[in-house]
This record gives structure tokens, C-alpha cells and sequence, in this order.
């Protein structure tokens, strides 16, 4: 055996001799470590109150902006038109150059993640202070100032500056009372309409009275007319007004023409002699001046 081949067989032994040994992170270990049953489910808790990963407690962390968060009381000014408000706790006093002394009213303070806003009602109308962190220039001094400011009055925003006020001049404003707020008018109730009182209902229906009967025509007896004289004829004449009644909505009208009737021709009457047993011939001669 050549030294190399008994340097081999010397590096082969302690291999065959760590084959059942288990080492820490590796074989049947992992195994039963992956084995292990872990959490299922939800979470028990929301990740926007605490987070998983840390599971530290929940803590308020504050939105604000930290400058004006700090500041109790704030003094702001704009020019063209000129106003300075001057506010701290729940009172602001505004002034113009129509009113030196300044109105107080009562405004309520909100923090946001830019700045400060304070919110009240003059004269039935928002009144509104908003006070940003941004550095600000006055337009005609030209003095610097921490905060920038706008003010909402009447309908119009008006910008400006604003700084801390001086303790003094928040003092004193904080000790003025503002009055509270007017409240807002109601409109007057309007009084109900009137309803119609409901007719009654009759007893029994009444039936409609019958139109009255028409005017019941004269009864007109026909003239006796002459018997027939043999040698006179008769020339008697219908009148043609007097048997026809007026009908209603023409008794104004003129009666119309009498139609003239033609006279009656009567024929010659013969007159027979009386019969004879004899055989003389009858006289058939006709008198004419009957």
C-alpha cells in the first residue's frame, strides 16, 4: 500500500463515524422544528392601533404642527385692506381702521397638520382665522414673521402675517368676554290655510223641479160654414192667421200674406120633373137663372 491510499483510508474513517450523528439545524431536528404548529388565523390585534411586527404598545403619536401647537395666543396683521386680529383662548379681537378698539368674538380653536384655525360668527356670518408654519413677508415694511395668516370676514378672505403675541396683549385678551354668538333667526311658522267646511249632506235628494209645460194652445172652433145656396156660389175665404197659433219667439214677426184661394165653382143644378105614366116626353129644359 503506497502512502497515499493509507492517507485516504485515514480520511474516510472519521466520516463513517459522524453518519449518525445529528447536528444541530439539520436533519431530524429541522423537521420536527418545522412541525411545530404556529399561529392561524387573524391577528388579535389591528395593525392600525400596534404594530405586528414589533408588538410594541400603541402609542398616540400627535398630527399637529409642533410651532403653532405650542402657541397659545397669536397677534396677525394685513395691509390694503388694513385688519389685526389679536387672539388667544376663545377670544379674538378684530380691528379696522372704522373700528381702533377692536370687536371681541368668541371663536373655538382647531389644530391641524399645518397650523392652527379659529372659527367663530360675526354678524350671522363665518368668521374664520387660519395660521399656517410658513415664514411670511409684510408687503410693506417688509418685516419677516414665523407664520402666515389669512382671514375669512364678511365673504372675503384677506391675507397676512402673523407672530406670537406678546404676553401682555394675550392676557388681556383672554380676560375680555366675548358675547355669545346671535342665533339664527327662524323663519316665523306660516298659519295653516283654512279649509272649506265640508257641505252637509241632505236628509233625502230633492228632485229637479219639471220644466213648466208650455202655454196649451187656444182651442179654436172652426167657423160654421153656410150650406151651399144653389144660385149664390160660396166665395168664403180661409184666413190663414187666424187658425195658426203664434209659435214662441215669433210673436214680434208680421203674420205672413193671406194666400188668396180660388173661388169654388159650382156646378149648374138640374131639376128633374116628376115621373109620368104617360107617354108624353119629360121636359129636360134646364133653368138657367137658378
Amino acid at each position: 500500500m503506497t502512502p497515499r491510499l493509507a492517507l485516504i483510508a485515514l480520511m474516510t474513517l472519521p466520516l463513517a463515524a459522524c453518519e449518525g450523528v445529528t447536528l444541530p439545524g439539520m436533519g431530524a431536528g429541522s423537521e420536527t422544528a418545522a412541525a411545530a404548529p404556529g399561529h392561524r388565523g387573524p391577528p388579535g390585534v389591528s395593525p392600525l392601533e400596534q404594530a405586528i411586527e414589533t408588538g410594541d404598545e400603541a402609542r398616540p403619536v400627535s398630527t399637529a404642527e409642533a410651532s403653532t401647537y405650542n402657541t397659545p395666543a397669536f397677534s396677525a396683521r394685513g395691509n390694503e385692506p388694513f385688519w389685526a386680529v389679536d387672539v388667544a383662548g376663545s377670544t379674538a379681537i378684530y380691528k379696522t381702521p372704522d373700528n381702533q378698539s377692536g370687536q371681541p368674538i368668541r371663536v373655538n380653536r382647531l389644530n391641524f397638520a399645518q397650523g392652527v384655525e379659529y372659527v367663530g360668527v360675526r354678524g350671522g356670518r363665518p368668521f374664520v382665522l387660519n395660521v399656517r408654519a410658513a415664514e411670511c413677508t409684510d408687503s410693506m415694511s417688509g418685516d419677516r414673521f414665523p407664520f402666515t395668516a389669512r382671514l375669512t370676514v364678511s365673504g372675503q378672505t384677506q391675507a397676512g402675517c402673523a407672530a406670537p403675541a406678546a404676553p401682555e396683549i394675550a392676557q388681556a385678551v383672554a380676560a375680555t368676554r366675548a358675547p355669545a354668538p346671535a342665533a339664527p333667526r327662524q323663519a316665523a311658522p306660516r298659519p295653516a290655510a283654512a279649509r272649506p267646511a265640508p257641505a252637509s249632506t241632505p236628509a233625502a235628494e230633492t228632485a229637479p223641479a219639471a220644466p213648466a209645460a208650455p202655454a196649451a194652445e187656444p182651442a179654436t172652433a172652426p167657423a160654421a160654414e153656410p150650406a151651399a145656396s144653389p144660385s149664390q156660389p160660396s166665395t168664403a175665404t180661409p184666413s190663414g192667421a187666424g187658425g195658426t197659433p203664434a209659435s214662441e219667439g215669433t210673436a214680434e214677426l208680421p203674420p205672413p200674406p193671406a194666400a188668396e184661394a180660388p173661388a169654388s165653382v159650382v156646378p149648374p143644378i138640374t131639376v128633374l120633373p116628376p115621373l109620368t105614366t104617360g107617354g108624353a116626353t119629360p121636359d129636360t129644359t134646364t133653368d138657367e137663372s137658378q
